[in-house]
């Protein structure tokens, strides 16, 4: 699930961002048989930008639900804000962890996604779970910073999210 650049133009780059999302095991502060569970989960991913030669910040502005990455000087096409979706066989709290940022691998060199709790849903608050098996959506976005400098080519990266069920 790689970031690809591909140099379009002698003054625009394209830039293919994509996240991985691992999940790291829950925090369980109820017995086993009451732990929710990750159902499903796509990953973040940045889509192919062609990069203003000035530089950019992509965001993914996903506080509200399923967003796109946008830039304020690029073209952004494709890509889409990660998913995970919880669920729970009884009523549960889920307070949701992320990281700070994360590092991406670009052969050489390296990125870093920012930002990534404040433009995802529930990071202040958690969600709650209903029980009865009832899945509850919950949309991760973040930042990607870029200079304008850098050369077209492939990134990728992970990222691990805390989940603590009460």
């Amino acid at each position: 699930m790689p970031l690809v650049f591909r140099q379009k133009t002698a003054r625009a780059r394209s830039w293919r961002a994509l996240v991985t999302m691992l999940m790291g095991p829950p925090l369980l502060a109820a017995p086993p048989l009451m732990a929710g569970e990750v159902a499903h989960f796509t990953s973040l991913d940045f889509g192919t930008i062609d990069l203003n030669p000035g530089g950019d910040t992509i965001v993914i502005a996903a506080q509200h639900g399923p967003a796109s990455p946008t830039g304020s000087r690029s073209v952004v096409v494709g890509g889409s804000s990660g998913l995970m979706q919880l669920t729970s066989t009884e009523a549960e709290h889920v307070e949701i962890v992320y990281p700070e940022s994360v590092l991406l691998s670009c052969g050489g060199r390296s990125l870093n996604i920012t930002n990534i709790g404040p433009n995802s849903q529930y990071s202040l608050s958690g969600v709650e779970l209903p029980g009865g098996g009832v899945t509850r959506s919950v949309s991760i976005g973040g930042s990607l910073a870029l200079q304008g400098n850098e050369t077209s080519g492939s990134c990728s990266g992970s990222m691990s999210i805390q989940l603590n069920f009460f």
